[in-house]
């Protein structure tokens, strides 16, 4: 059985939030609230994803969009970037790209070649999906476990908020009568990128954006009994012998170094491609790059029409496509 933590990445792409404006002589085109709670999600009848060029590597996410209005009115929008729910618990081996920072990912944007500067909202939730934020700002702090001198606020408490967050389960504690005992936080981190967006009606609008994957712990393959733990990815047997080799030579070099792993650490990366679908249409031309990185590190996902397209990096075009799942694969590399 895999561990709950294991070195994963998720990412995702943009999603449309159309913000309603209630002023009756309002011009632009609205199909959508900023509901009570947060952001909500819609379709844009009039937004055309013209083209998408999609960069996936290990260090860095790279997407480049071309959007079309259709509309015979400028369309002011919310174009929102949500990150998946990352584990705020003590177990979890999370590393932020970016350390004590509220952008903990680097997150950058231009449009038409201008830099913006979005907005971001985080919110505390539990596993089950129950919003804690209030809870949790209430008490004095942060929705971001991994800030430096998180831990020592948690530990100043007052004993009834200390013991009111225990009650409630958001903390977990060693023993709740030493707060100098180990303790763990059991809300996930959700944070969401989001800014004001006109598409003048009958043009297109450039948006780029780019920013660091977040690293999980560290997940050691060690044999031939973990392959069925990576079925999802169709790991051929071409693919099944390259990472035999890579296992052989990490084998040998722990044999050299006794401090060296035995085995090697796959990375597993899903890219939330399916919101590209709330957009008018299909994505008329979409382009997907994956680089290794490494030459030597094997490469695994299951999209048909990968191509070889240098020393590390494979290609994927599409025209007219509905994406209908979103992207996950795997890379095998030595340690």
């Amino acid at each position: 059985m895999r561990m709950k933590h294991s070195h994963a990445w998720a990412l995702r792409s943009f999603v449309l939030i159309v913000v309603s404006i209630s002023t009756p002589l309002q011009a632009n085109d609205t199909s959508a609230v900023l509901g009570v709670g947060g952001l909500s999600l819609t379709t844009s009848d009039d937004i055309v994803m013209q083209s998408e060029d999609l960069h996936l590597s290990p260090s860095e996410i790279r997407v480049h969009y071309v959007f079309r209005s259709e509309s015979d009115r400028d369309i002011t929008t919310t174009v929102a970037f949500p990150l998946p729910d990352i584990d705020q618990s003590a177990y979890a081996m999370v590393f932020l790209p970016v350390e004590d920072q509220e952008n903990f990912v680097g997150f950058q944007v231009t449009i038409d070649g201008k830099s913006i500067h979005p907005k971001m909202e985080q919110k505390a939730v539990t596993d089950e999906g129950v919003d804690v934020t209030t809870v949790v700002t209430k008490a004095g702090l942060p929705v971001n476990s991994k800030l430096s001198g998180w831990e020592e606020k948690v530990r100043a408490l007052p004993d009834n908020v200390w013991r009111d967050l225990v009650d409630q389960g958001l903390i977990e504690a060693q023993d709740p009568d030493d707060r100098s005992a180990d303790f763990s936080v059991t809300w996930n981190l959700r944070a969401t990128f989001h800014w004001e967006q006109t598409f003048p009606a009958g043009k297109t609008v450039t948006v780029d954006h780019r920013y660091k994957p977040m690293a999980g712990g560290v997940s050691i393959f060690a044999g031939e009994t973990q392959f069925k733990d990576y079925a999802s990815y169709c790991l051929d047997d071409q693919g099944k012998a390259g990472v035999h080799r890579l296992l052989k030579q990490a084998q040998a070099a722990a044999k050299a170094d006794p401090e060296r792993a035995e085995g090697i650490s796959p990375i597993e990366v899903s890219y939330v491609l399916t919101t590209g679908a709330n957009w008018k249409g299909p994505i008329e031309d979409f382009r997907l790059t994956i680089d290794k990185e490494m030459p030597h590190a094997v490469l695994s996902l299951c999209m048909s029409g990968l191509k070889k397209t240098g020393t590390t990096t494979f290609e994927i075009r599409r025209e007219n496509f509905t994406p209908t799942e979103d992207i996950r694969f795997v890379v095998f590399h030595g340690q």
